[in-house]
């Protein structure tokens, strides 16, 4: 108060030395100066207001920060004072620029303010949304829409996700948690949406839509619905849910309400497992989800590849066990084959061996062979054929070299052209009792060796054995003299008899020579027995005469 006092006084004396016609203009144009100053300073805090009117609301369209805030207000407030001063300018053309130019700041802001098309202003919704049955609208006024006749709600930040998924092709799913979260625990706004049925039960979705079963759309849920719902579901009555081996025979809902009565469990590989009532899986713990048509269609559609998975497995199979039997067929068919051929082989085989026995039998039996298997070949024409036989009967004692007959004939053989071997084929048959062998091996011993007394003692054994050689061989010696018997005539009648009876030809002819000669001899004796009784009668007559 003194400063001002002080500066009025200051003031007052120059005014005071000034006459009055002065001191009125002094006054007047001080009053100019004051009043100018003040209108300056009023218009530019208008201006300044002004620019921080724009910047204020380009900061919420964009979400601007304090330092680009400023930025933008200095520069709106330098354009605007700028492009005023211009308006009120005494030039044409500046005063065209000033127009243009805050016209277009004006026309910009609006335009930069407008392209955001936010949903919120300073934390409240300005849009709503509007569920159709076809997608869902975005308004820029709640209320009721007019094309709809429904209530367009709120657009909130929980909102603009969900409707974000349902425009992603998500759909509303029951929820069958039994403490699921009701609302946004920021926000407070509701997140789940719920149905009632005809008997007054809720029914919780996660999203808003319509009812799937009913086709009633979803409201979000109050409090009050949620304590309605916390009430309702206190009454059931917990019991441990059953697997339901097969779903669609179950059936998945109820048939009189529609209502949803069956629960699934996904796991890690997709495959499905239902539940007659809700719960937690026993080995995971995952919670029970309660079924939608998209659960049982894409479980179906999970059937039908799993179907179609195992039908072309089961024609793999039966492909494989087709091939498998058609490559069984044809082994078993070339194991056949394999077999024939074998058997043919063998047979041939067998043929060829059993030919060389037939061909040993041919060309070197014995005629007096009691095991020979056919006619048979005397000595003196086994000779003229040796080699023949030979060959034959060492292909016939290679394949059957157990059949003694084989290798006696093959000893026959050999007599006409290996001695030694034949000597040895005898001897080895001879100790394995071979009738027939005795003979021939007597008859080396007798010939060959000049060993008489072996050759007899080995007729002997083969008469023994009913070898007929080995009698007629007997029969020769005691002609010639070389066995010394009692009585040599009868002992050669009995050989001779044995031997023919065994079907030898010689012993047949000799056999009657010997009887012949026997009975020539008896008669010789009755005769001159006669004649000696005539003679004797006769001299006896003449004596007494």
């Amino acid at each position: 108060m003194e400063l001002i006092r002080k500066l009025r006084d200051q003031i007052a004396q120059p005014l005071g030395r000034m006459n009055v016609t002065a001191r009125f203009v002094v006054v007047v144009l001080a009053c100019i100066v004051i009043g100018g100053l003040i209108f300056w300073i009023c218009n530019e805090l208008i201006y300044y207001y002004l620019a921080r009117s724009y910047a204020e609301e380009l900061a919420d369209a964009y979400d601007l920060n304090a330092g680009t805030t400023r930025a933008i207000l200095w520069a709106s407030f330098a354009a605007i004072v700028v492009l005023a001063g211009y308006s009120f300018s005494f030039s044409k053309q500046k005063r065209r620029i000033g127009y243009a130019g805050l016209f277009a700041l004006v026309i910009g802001h609006s335009l930069l303010v407008g392209r955001m098309d936010p949903n919120f202003r300073r934390g409240v919704a300005e849009r709503c949304y509007v569920m159709t049955r076809t997608s869902i609208k975005i308004l820029n006024r709640a209320g009721i829409d007019p094309e709809t006749g429904r209530e367009c709600r709120p657009l909130t930040p929980q909102i603009v996700e969900k409707v974000a998924e349902y425009r992603k092709g998500h759909r509303p799913t029951q929820i069958s948690s039994s403490d699921p979260t009701f609302f946004d625990p920021t926000t407070g706004e509701p997140v789940v949406w719920y149905s009632k049925n005809d008997r007054g039960q809720i029914q919780l979705f996660d999203l808003m839509g319509f009812h799937p079963q009913t086709g009633d759309e979803l409201v979000p849920v109050t409090r009050d619905i949620v304590e309605t719902w916390k009430q309702q579901n206190a009454k059931l009555v917990r019991r441990v849910p059953l697997l339901i081996p097969d779903a669609e025979k179950f059936g998945f809902f109820d048939p009189t309400t529609g209502a949803a009565k069956v629960w699934y469990w996904r796991n890690e590989t997709g495959q499905y497992e239902f539940y007659d009532g809700p719960g937690f899986h026993p080995r995971s713990g995952d919670q029970f989800q309660i079924v939608t048509r998209d659960v049982i269609s894409e479980w179906r559609q999970q059937q039908e590849v799993i179907a179609a998975r195992k039908k072309a497995e089961q024609e793999q199979r039966e492909k494989e066990a087709r091939e498998r039997a058609e490559r069984e067929a044809q082994l078993a068919r070339e194991a056949a084959e394999r077999d024939r051929l074998a058997r043919d082989a063998a047979a041939d085989d067998l043929r060829k061996r059993q030919q060389s026995g037939n061909d040993c039998d041919r060309l070197a039996a014995n005629p007096t062979d009691a095991r020979r298997t056919s006619d048979g070949v005397p000595f003196d024409a086994l000779k003229r054929q040796a080699d023949q036989a030979y060959e034959a009967c060492s292909k016939a004692v290679a394949t059957f070299p157990a059949e003694l007959r084989y290798q006696y004939q093959l000893g026959r053989a050999a007599h006409f052209k290996d001695k030694k071997q034949a000597f040895e084929i005898f001897s080895h048959l001879v100790q394995a009792n071979y009738p027939a062998a005795f003979d021939n091996l007597g008859g080396m011993y007798l010939w060959d060796r000049k060993d008489a007394a072996t050759a007899i003692t080995l007729f002997k054994r083969g008469s023994s054995l009913d070898d007929a050689d080995s009698m007629v061989s007997l029969v020769d010696l005691i002609d010639k003299g070389m066995i010394a018997l009692p009585n040599p005539a009868q002992t050669k009648l009995a050989l001779l008899h044995r031997a023919a009876e065994l079907g030898h030809a010689g012993a047949q002819r000799g056999y009657e020579l010997e009887v012949q000669k026997a009975n020539e001899e008896r008669v010789n004796q009755v005769n001159q027995q006669q004649m000696m009784q005539l003679f004797g009668a006769f001299i006896q007559g003449v004596a007494r005469r």
